[in-house]
């Protein structure tokens, strides 16, 4: 049980600190995001396919395998 708090825990850190970029910096592509040196590929992908499921940032197809991650926009 602990181990799965822990890496819930891993988790909301990578998706605050995707979250965090997006803002900062905007739209990015997935590979640039996995590239992130403070993060594994698939703490990305796992963190995206969340963010995504939850209604937090869109996925946008732009080519063959190549995809842009932005955040949803919310009316104010």
């Amino acid at each position: 049980m602990a181990i799965m708090h822990e890496e819930r825990l891993d988790a909301t850190i990578c998706e605050r600190r995707l979250m965090d970029l997006l803002r900062e910096k905007g739209p990015q592509t997935l590979d640039s995001l996995c590239s992130l040196p403070d993060m594994s590929w698939a703490q990305v992908l796992l963190a995206v396919d969340h963010l995504s499921r939850i209604q937090e940032v869109n996925l946008e197809l732009m080519a063959t395998r190549e995809y842009l991650v932005s955040l949803v926009e919310r009316p104010r």
